[in-house]
């Protein structure tokens, strides 16, 4: 049978955890459509443009449409500020769907644990009025494992973000690599100078 200093314990404990896990599962679901999103493509996978950006659909592919469009209606904009342009949209665009999201949850965290960690604070100071020693430990625990917790939660999403991150620069330079090679296939195929608009 549970006692009463137990009990206590193993709530605060639990909503201490369950308070640092809503924020950092959220978080983690960003991450996962993220890595979907910063994956390679291939040529393959091209298809003709739709009206509206689908938030699945890779960055890269989205890097490659924009740049075949802004080369067709360039004009007279030099091809090397037409290229940064849209690798800045590209990114702005990973960031704004996802980066900003991740940050956002994972720089909860640490408040969250610093609450936790009051509330175990609180417990301790009870038991120590109670002259409770297994409740004074608990409370101790809870205190630091709330801060652990959230810790742990704001290291691991601040990790992933990074990592995707990287990723996503190996997508788009992988996605200007195609679009060099299909640029230069028709070169080849037209023995003409470099082309104003996208063969893709």
């Amino acid at each position: 049978m549970f006692s009463t200093d137990l009990f206590i314990t193993l709530a605060i404990s639990g909503l201490a955890l369950l308070s640092v896990w809503v924020p950092f599962q959220r978080g983690a679901r960003i991450c996962f459509a993220a890595r979907q999103a910063t994956r390679r493509v291939e040529t393959s996978e091209l298809r003709p443009s739709g009206s509206g950006r689908n938030t699945a659909e890779p960055i890269a592919l989205l890097l490659l449409r924009t740049l075949r469009r802004a080369l067709q209606e360039g004009g007279s904009h030099p091809r090397e500020f037409l290229v940064d342009a849209s690798r800045q949209y590209a990114i702005h665009e990973y960031e704004s769907h996802y980066a900003r999201r991740i940050s956002m949850y994972a720089n909860i965290l640490p408040p969250i644990g610093f609450i936790g960690t009051t509330g175990g604070l609180l417990v301790l100071f009870l038991s120590m009025r109670a002259s409770n020693e297994s409740m004074e430990l608990s409370a101790l625990a809870i205190a630091l494992l709330s801060t652990v917790f959230a810790l742990v939660g704001f290291a691991t999403l601040e990790g992933m973000k990074i990592r995707l991150y990287g990723r996503l620069l190996e997508a788009v330079d992988g996605a200007l690599s195609i679009q060099r090679a299909a640029e230069e296939k028709l070169i080849r195929a037209r023995g003409t100078k470099r082309p104003a608009a996208s063969a893709i």
